[in-house]
């Protein structure tokens, strides 16, 4: 059984406060936005969308910035100013400007967001072990799946214990503890480069010298075309997930809520099976892949278990998608934490995450379009896709290109 080193630890505890803040924040605000306006639900609709737009204008920006060689201290000051920002809205509660106070704070949430996401995806390479790298992201994304279950709950508890405002000052404090346990981050010695010897440029600049590397590197460049595509039938999955409600009116009751927690656990299933692999088997480019298609053929199952009208049976290839999607992501990420050279890491992971979030609205356009919301057999279609995929990539990309 392999243990926790330091900086593993370290970087797994601040991963999870983070995203309990995260969480505990998005639910607080989404509860005190209904509440206080019930009848415009359009407040509701610009706090929801302005974390996307937000996202997608600076995520390149914060690539960019990821990899200037500061990415300890970036992380640290993007926790506290997300504790100042948590702090500051807590006074609002209550007051007339509460609305707008929300919106602004969930902006700059998201604006930070941008600059600490590529900076924490790009810091692993600097402080942990190239063979450990699957086996951390592996219970990282265990215990964030995890927090992404309990939340809600977790929001509930706090307003109903200590109100909004409480609940927001203690999600200040989850930000704070993250930030202090970053501080103790300690680099890997053999990871220690000539940091500083490279030429001032500007943004734009390096944003485009990323754009450069990624045409240099093709096993990466076809792995951002990958994410792009499984968003694009991610979102179709998306799209459909929610009137399972309705397809299955008459055989069960809410069954939407019962896929939403059949693919959490799924995910603590995959997270947990994919610390136990061998770290050989899970740099490779083909095993990714497999990864993929696995992930499609659990979406072709749906339509095949509803003949059986068992609940059970029908909430498995869920399940099953949860796992080989979570053992998909895990080792996307891993794979590109090792292979990428340390210097561009921030503005790769940035314009993968850009990429793949312009992806998501077109898939849920072209998917609302064909009308695949009408039937059971949507998600064969999804499946289906993300097989052809899978296949089409490994075809695609040379023996050569594959490690």
């Amino acid at each position: 059984m392999k243990k926790l080193k330091r900086n593993e630890g370290l970087l797994i505890f601040g991963r999870w406060t983070s995203k309990i803040g995260d969480i505990v924040f998005d639910y607080v605000n989404n509860v005190v936005l209904v509440q206080a306006f019930t009848n415009s639900s359009w407040v509701l609709a610009l706090y929801q969308s302005s974390q996307t737009i937000i996202n997608v204008l600076f995520n390149l920006v914060g690539g960019a910035i990821a990899d200037s060689g500061k990415r300890k201290r970036i992380l640290i000051i993007t926790d506290l100013l997300s504790a100042l920002v948590c702090l500051v809205t807590s006074f609002f509660i209550g007051s007339n400007l509460l609305a707008a106070a929300v919106i602004t704070a969930n902006a700059l949430l998201a604006l930070i967001f941008s600059f600490s996401s590529p900076t924490f995806k790009s810091i692993v390479r600097e402080m942990i072990e190239k063979d450990r790298i699957s086996f951390y992201n592996s219970i990282s994304n265990g215990g964030k799946e995890l927090i992404a279950m309990t939340g809600p709950v977790i929001g509930l508890g706090l307003m109903n214990v200590v109100g909004a405002r409480g609940a927001l000052l203690i999600n200040a404090a989850t930000f704070l503890i993250s930030a202090l346990s970053e501080c103790f981050l300690v680099r890997l010695e053999q990871e220690k480069k000539e940091e500083a010897a490279k030429g001032k440029k500007n943004i734009l600049g390096d944003i485009k010298e990323g754009f450069q590397y990624l045409w240099r590197e093709k096993t990466i460049f076809y792995l951002l075309v990958i994410s792009a595509f499984v968003n694009f039938f991610l979102a179709g999955y998306n799209l459909l997930i929610p009137y399972t409600d309705v397809i299955y009116q008459g055989k069960f009751q809410g069954f939407y809520s019962k896929v939403m927690v059949a693919e959490a656990i799924g995910g603590i299933v995959g997270s947990f099976i994919n610390s136990k692999l061998p770290a050989k088997f899970t740099k490779k480019y083909s095993v990714l892949l497999l990864f993929l298609g696995a992930t499609g053929i659990a979406l072709v199952l749906p339509p095949i278990a509803s003949l059986t009208g068992n609940l059970i049976v029908c909430l498995v290839p869920f399940l099953l998608f949860g796992t080989m999607l979570t053992m998909f992501n895990i080792n996307f990420m891993s794979y590109v934490q090792i292979h990428v050279d340390e210097n561009y890491l921030g503005r790769v992971f940035s314009l993968i995450f850009t990429v793949a979030v312009m992806f998501m609205p077109i898939g849920s356009f072209v998917f609302s379009f064909l009308h695949i919301t009408d039937s059971i057999n949507g998600f064969g279609i999804m499946g289906l896709g993300i097989i052809l995929l899978a296949v089409i990539s490994f075809l695609f990309v040379h023996p050569e290109d594959v490690t």
